[in-house]
């Protein structure tokens, strides 16, 4: 047998499916990965990783957890009020999984930390809600041949993709979101346009299950797809995304 027996007990629900067993376990007790963003994203990444077995979580968040946050953000309480997110997700995940390694970065991504962080996991998440923030992890993912999966969310609305550096013809972040000085200028933040507990759940739990196969090297994922929801309703829409070959991030133009 891969697992141990406790293992095989806690797991037992995904090791009984064939897209999984206990090989595609395994691959996920083994896996590294950076989860960007401890908030409405991430809290549904987080405990979704956590409980399939993820090996290696490193989480990196320099917010702290606010009584406004409690709407969206589950894996956080009222008693960790003032605590630092990425901390507060630490903890929850060492209490769900104690048999994982977890990370906890207090910090900001930064062009300073970027590579150390994104080279050494196996997928990056990103679960940030800020502009700069995301250009740089897509950047550094491309440089490194690292796979991102990319979410977004508001009010009732979400987006979800995959990009993989390793897959000929996957576009980036910057194929089909462009860069521009008015970046996100226009676009209402969660804090001003609002969002619904439900809608950050959803897209967490998507890019949940995007890892899981990724990880496991099994179904088939978003790579040049874009999966749009509309809350209100309760539809999917996919649209077709290529590579840009004048793309200054992954392009050869």
């Amino acid at each position: 047998m891969i697992l141990t027996d406790q293992e095989v007990e806690r797991y037992a629900r995904q090791v009984v499916m064939p897209e999984i067993g206990e090989i595609g376990q395994k691959r996920l007790l083994d896996a590294k990965v950076l989860i960007l963003g401890a908030g409405g994203l991430g809290a549904p990444v987080i405990a979704g990783l956590a409980g399939a077995g993820v090996g290696y979580l490193t989480i990196i968040d320099d917010d702290v957890v606010e009584l406004t946050n409690l709407n969206r953000q589950i894996i956080h309480s009222m008693d960790r009020l003032a605590m630092n997110k990425a901390e507060s997700a630490a903890l929850f995940s060492k209490a769900l999984n104690p048999d994982i390694q977890v990370d906890s970065k207090t910090g900001r991504f930064s062009e300073e930390n970027a590579d150390t962080l994104i080279k050494s996991h196996d997928l990056a998440i990103d679960c940030t809600d800020n502009a700069q923030t995301r250009y740089l992890v897509n950047r550094t993912c491309q440089k490194h041949k690292v796979p991102l999966i990319f979410a977004g969310a508001v009010r009732t609305d979400g987006q979800l993709t995959c990009f993989n550096p390793n897959v000929h013809n996957s576009p980036c972040l910057r194929c089909i979101f462009p860069q521009t000085e008015l970046d996100y200028d226009q676009a209402p933040s969660c804090s001003v346009a609002g969002v619904l507990g439900s809608t950050t759940l959803i897209m967490g739990a998507l890019q949940t299950a995007e890892a899981i196969k990724l990880l496991t090297q099994t179904g088939a994922t978003l790579i040049g797809r874009l999966l749009i929801y509309d809350g209100l309703t309760a539809r999917f829409t996919e649209i077709n995304i290529s590579a840009d070959p004048a793309c200054p991030v992954c392009g050869k133009g």
